[in-house]
């Protein structure tokens, strides 16, 4: 289980490698729904027409760019995966197991479960903010930030050192609470079903969680979070793909992909908010939410039970 257990045989090192096994497995299969969501974020309102769907943009990009494209900013992006999936459950196992050591009280559990996400939200945000700026300019105009190297070279060149730091006060506002909400909600949930499925299997005083339990209750509880904790901070979402492309020029000697053009950019936090909201109205803020929760869900789905089953393996695997 996720958090502090007592007793539990693994060490923070082990969980710390279940977190990047998680992230590695996530990165690839909801790569697609990334790209996608990127650049429906990032479409610029016109009274001529309405908005692509999540259909149209995704045959548009195939079209234009092949299959390969879904997977633009992959390299990049697993760095990014490991990196924040590892730092989120480690900076939260962490925190728990300091925080289970003044002996709080169990009724401020959840308070305790929000406490430490948001913190170890805060500071994946941080550490992964210069690589996110140039992945999400690579899922827009491959040719442009193609590799590392090249492409944290293009984001100096168009803006300087702070450039790596474009989106970085909406992503801290962002998924400071969003983890939070989403260890939070998703402490409250699993237990739960882990203690219905014991009863209804009449293995209540076995103390040893069986493995098709853990996988039932991680995926429910992964679903429930993973949906609560994206719709509740979405704007901070959008704002920040805005910000972090504010100093991104388009160059004509790179091919700009149709979905990747005149693109919606913000310089400021609290104006991107107000602005969209007098453009496109308050719905505005939720531009691309379906093909985001599509995304979020899945993510949280494949990210927890992975790290579960991970955890659940070395356990089994130690005992011997």
């Amino acid at each position: 289980m996720v958090g502090y257990i007592k007793d539990d045989i693994m060490t923070s090192n082990q969980k710390l490698i279940a977190g990047c096994v998680s992230g590695v497995v996530t990165r690839f299969l909801t790569q697609p729904l990334d790209v996608i969501k990127i650049r429906t974020q990032l479409q610029r309102k016109t009274s001529r027409r309405k908005h692509r769907s999540v259909y149209e943009t995704s045959k548009k990009v195939f079209h234009e760019e092949g299959i390969t494209a879904f997977w633009h900013g992959h390299n990049l992006g697993q760095v990014h995966s490991i990196l924040s999936a590892s730092c989120q459950f480690y900076v939260y196992e962490v925190l728990s197991q300091y925080a289970f050591s003044f002996s709080i009280n169990p009724k401020y559990q959840n308070i305790l479960d929000f406490s430490c996400g948001l913190c170890a939200g805060c500071c994946t945000a941080t550490l992964v903010s210069p690589i996110e700026v140039i992945r999400v300019r690579q899922m827009l105009v491959k040719e442009q930030y193609r590799g590392l190297l090249n492409g944290a070279r293009a984001v100096y060149m168009s803006g300087g050192i702070f450039a790596f730091y474009e989106g970085l006060s909406a992503s801290v506002l962002m998924l400071g609470p969003q983890v939070g909400i989403t260890f939070a909600v998703y402490g409250f949930i699993q237990p739960v079903i882990i203690n219905y499925l014991r009863k209804a299997g009449e293995v209540e005083t076995h103390s040893r969680i069986q493995a098709e339990h853990l996988l039932v209750a991680s995926t429910f509880a992964a679903l429930i979070s993973g949906f609560v904790a994206k719709v509740t901070m979405y704007p901070f979402d959008l704002a920040k793909r805005r910000l972090q492309i504010a100093s991104h020029r388009e160059e004509n000697k790179y091919f700009t992909p149709t979905t990747s053009r005149n693109l919606v950019k913000c310089v400021n936090l609290v104006q991107c908010i107000t602005d969209t909201v007098k453009a496109e109205g308050f719905l505005g803020l939720y531009r691309g939410l379906k093909v985001t929760i599509y995304k979020a869900v899945s993510q949280n789905l494949i990210t927890f039970t992975t790290y579960e089953m991970t955890c659940y393996c070395i356990r089994e695997f130690k005992k011997r």
